[in-house]
């Protein structure tokens, strides 16, 4: 898929996520990976009116080359693709059961989220939750990338969930089911929750191994 194709599918799946309330202002950003560097959403853009030909390029170590100021939190994203080299999409969100999880005290900072359904045991798998870092700070680049290694999907305390994949398409489903399950987790919290149990997550694992 050429550039320009790449520049309009982000600027259709931001207004997408958008208006379906998936983030609000000038909150979360998306990137896809060129083979000369990567596209990304500029700094203070709604994903709801996002300019094809403003998108910003950086080269692979994150290095501006054209279009508007890109996102302040770009870092997140170069630091990610160094470690993830089969990804080629990046969805960070600001979305709001997401992000109300990444608020709480007492989840599993290895698991956020238990086994509810199938497909986010199959699109998210483990989540692990990242320590919180103000804003912009670089240690979080670190942070991010430790735990890429591992896995594609994250959650970042009191600030929203970070998610990779091999395409945008792919990346933006995992990052709705990853939404839709902290929703359901917050609604079943306080009544006794039937998740998927060992047997159930073998039977997954063997039926569609990642």
């Amino acid at each position: 898929m050429n550039e320009n194709r790449l520049r309009e599918e982000i600027a259709w799946f931001g207004q997408s996520l958008f208006n379906r309330g998936y983030g609000c202002g000038s909150s979360g950003n998306i990137s896809v990976r060129l083979d000369d560097g990567f596209l990304v959403t500029p700094t203070n853009s709604s994903m709801g009116r996002l300019d094809p030909a403003r998108i910003s390029k950086l080269d692979p170590q994150g290095r501006h080359l054209s279009g508007d100021k890109p996102s302040k939190e770009a870092f997140l994203h170069t630091s990610m693709y160094a470690v993830r080299p089969d990804d080629h999409a990046i969805v960070h969100l600001h979305a709001t059961h997401s992000v109300a999880v990444a608020c709480m005290a007492d989840v599993d900072p290895e698991d956020v989220l238990p086994p509810i359904t199938a497909y986010y045991v199959m699109r998210v798998g483990k989540l692990p939750l990242i320590p919180y870092f103000r804003p912009g700070d670089a240690a979080l680049a670190d942070a991010v990338a430790g735990a890429a290694r591992r896995h594609h999907a994250m959650l970042l305390a009191n600030h929203g969930p970070v998610v990779s994949a091999k395409a945008l398409d792919a990346a933006v489903y995992c990052a709705e089911e990853l939404e839709e399950t902290a929703k359901l987790f917050l609604l079943l919290k306080d009544r006794p929750m039937r998740c998927l149990d060992e047997v159930q997550l073998a039977e997954l694992a063997a039926a569609f191994p990642s």
